[in-house]
């Protein structure tokens, strides 16, 4: 098996896992930020009828299968690398979000991504690595960048093997 068939397949699993298992960042562990409060507030998001929310959430829809194309990119490099494009997009998206104010777009990804856990304690699992500006920034967040870098590195080497 090739190093960017690997690195494609540890990209994959560490990015689904980082997005459907894993917080982002957490207001005082009573709201956390991840994909399943995303997908209970899209309703919201599309009633407001702001283009910036709406492209917001097309991207956050577009993430959310970000995981399962660099999986694909195992056998395409193509699917890898725009997987891994999105996936580096909204964790580094996220890390401006939470280290620097933006008015409007700040304010559309707290409505977007921030909402109870779902099982609380369990998911989203929640490990706080440090506090910035009242919010706790989680591990799922690195994770998240990490598995995009990982799935873009395996995208570029292609699923040859040597």
């Amino acid at each position: 098996m090739g190093a960017g068939k690997v690195f494609c397949i540890l990209g994959g699993i560490l990015t689904l896992a980082a997005t459907y298992f894993f917080s982002w960042a957490n207001i005082g562990g009573l709201a956390y930020s991840n994909i399943y409060s995303f997908f209970m507030n899209i309703g919201l998001i599309f009633q407001t009828g702001e283009v910036i929310w709406i492209i917001l959430a097309i991207v956050f829809l577009i993430f959310a299968a970000s995981g399962v194309l660099i999986l694909i990119g195992v056998k395409s490099r193509v699917p890898a690398i725009i997987g891994a494009i999105f996936v580096i997009g909204v964790s580094v998206y996220i890390l401006l979000v939470l280290f620097i104010n933006f008015d409007m777009v700040t304010e559309a990804f707290y409505l977007a991504t921030f909402g109870e856990a779902l099982v609380p304690g369990i998911i989203p699992f929640d490990v706080p690595l440090h506090l910035q500006a009242g919010v706790n920034v989680s591990l799922g967040l690195y994770l998240l960048l990490g598995g995009g870098v990982l799935g873009l590195i395996g995208g570029i080497m292609g699923s040859d093997d040597f």
